[in-house]
């Protein structure tokens, strides 16, 4: 399997992680008709971030983000990659501590909360310890068996739809559009960690599209189930109407008699892999900005993952835990607008510049 397949096996498994749990409670909040609207404007603006992003990287094809950005000048460097590291850290933890109360909730009620989180924190740490290609080819393991258990999810929950409940409709003019909230879901668009793999291998944007296509669906599908079953009404009032939704299919018939057995399965190996993915592009911008001759970027990493586990030990309730992560997907989404602009606008300069 090439690398670039890989990578957009990482882009499905991540955008799947930050989707899954609170991805449609915000749709709920921001429209009650005319959802599929709000979840195509966002996809929509994610593709045309990708487009710039990778248009922009393409002009340094043996650079990655750090290298471009300190071609700008160290400064700037730190100026516009040491939030993003905040950024990052503060998603590690409130995103291990999200997985491991729905874990909890699914099928070890009885288990303490900080013994979940002490194993999935080993687990990413270690992965992404171990490096780019470790996480690529875990990914594609971790892919074969989670893919099936989300189309699995998705097919058993047909018969439980009332078609009744949801109605198509558009929502003119798209008032969601001047909503604070709905830049969050920019947020939940993670697709910087492309440019930390440029210096690999050279992406293409059509690989990508197929991939955008698949989470886009995916997207549309998390949103749309609780509506069948539930009903708008209903699913604002649900903690997590995804789960509710799972847990309301009767699968007596097969061995696992609950079908949240399978979506807590894939929550493991989806938080893994993102998690994972995002404390290795920390150990990558502190290597590279900070260039201590002893301090390696596993340093960086376990450092600044400690962090992370701490924040997310500390957090009371499951409550407080749903905001922190909304704040943070709302400071990514400012990133994952200015980094792709920056980038882009310094390679069209530099193209520029060089043709003179």
């Amino acid at each position: 399997m090439t690398q670039r397949i890989q990578i957009v096996i990482v882009f499905i498994l991540i955008q799947l992680s930050i989707g899954y749990l609170v991805y449609p409670d915000l749709i709920y909040v921001l429209t009650k008709t005319a959802h599929w609207e709000l979840v195509m404007c966002q996809g929509f603006l994610q593709l045309i971030l990708i487009w710039i992003y990778i248009k922009g990287l393409n002009y340094f094809p043996e650079n990655d983000v750090i290298d471009i950005y300190l071609k700008m000048g160290r400064w700037v460097a730190i100026i516009f990659l040491i939030p993003f590291v905040i950024n990052l850290i503060a998603l590690v933890a409130f995103n291990i501590r999200l997985h491991t109360e729905v874990i909890i909730s699914v099928f070890l009620p009885r288990t303490p909360y900080w013994s979940i989180l002490i194993l999935l924190y080993f687990i990413s740490v270690y992965t992404s310890i171990k490096g780019l290609g470790t996480i690529l080819r875990s990914s594609v393991f971790i892919f074969l068996i989670v893919i099936p258990l989300v189309v699995f999810n998705i097919f058993s929950s047909v018969i439980n739809f009332d078609i009744h409940n949801v109605t198509p409709g558009w929502e003119l003019p798209a008032r969601f559009l001047l909503k604070n909230k709905f830049f969050y879901l920019l947020g939940f668009s993670s697709f910087l960690f492309l440019g930390f793999m440029a210096s690999k291998t050279k992406l293409s944007f059509r690989q990508l599209f197929v991939a955008w296509v698949s989470v886009t669906l995916f997207f549309l599908s998390v949103v749309y189930i609780p509506l069948f079953i539930f009903g708008q009404e209903a699913v604002v009032t649900l903690t997590n109407p995804f789960l509710e939704a799972m847990d309301s299919v009767d699968i007596s018939w097969f061995s696992f008699n609950r079908q949240t057995m399978f979506f807590g399965l894939s929550l493991v190996g989806l938080v893994i892999v993102a998690n994972s993915v995002m404390l290795w592009m920390i150990g990558q911008i502190m290597r590279k900005i900070f260039k201590f001759r002893k301090v390696k970027s596993s340093y960086w990493i376990i450092a600044f993952s400690v962090i992370s586990f701490v924040l997310a030990f500390l957090v009371p309730n499951q409550s407080l835990v749903e905001k922190c992560f909304l704040w943070s997907t709302g400071a990514q989404a400012y990133s994952m607008i200015i980094i792709p602009f920056t980038i882009f606008i310094y390679g069209f300069i530099e193209k520029r510049r060089v043709k003179a």
